[in-house]
């Protein structure tokens, strides 16, 4: 886990929610640790893992998964109707092939990962 100070939270931000982004960071203050700063996709991983709910400030944020555009174009401004769009896309057919490249590209992941 990377580790800043809080001297570096002060001049290097940028840097810093970046590289909270991948993976979350350690930040201290007089060399003890104080806080930990992680994407708002893993924060919503966190959170459902323990069965909490999720603020509507962090769903409401449309915020992107580790950096990245949604492939299939959802806005996630409004959750529950993004959602629903999913569930009726998915019933329809009409991201199927969409679903099924994602997919291809996490098997091909993980096979890699697993050697």
């Amino acid at each position: 886990m990377q580790s800043f100070s809080s001297l570096d939270l002060q001049q290097r931000t940028g840097d810093i929610q970046r590289a909270a982004i991948r993976n979350p960071v350690l930040l201290t203050s007089h060399g003890k640790p104080r806080s930990i700063m992680m994407s708002a996709e893993e924060f919503c991983r966190l959170k459902t893992a323990a069965g909490e709910p999720i603020p509507a400030e962090v769903l409401g944020t449309g915020a992107t998964l580790r950096g990245r555009e949604d492939p299939l174009g959802y806005d996630m401004s409004d959750a529950g109707a993004a959602i629903d769009r999913m569930v009726a896309d998915v019933k329809s057919g009409r991201t199927r092939a969409a679903v099924e490249a994602e997919l291809e590209g996490v098997r091909r992941a993980y096979n890699r990962l697993a050697r």
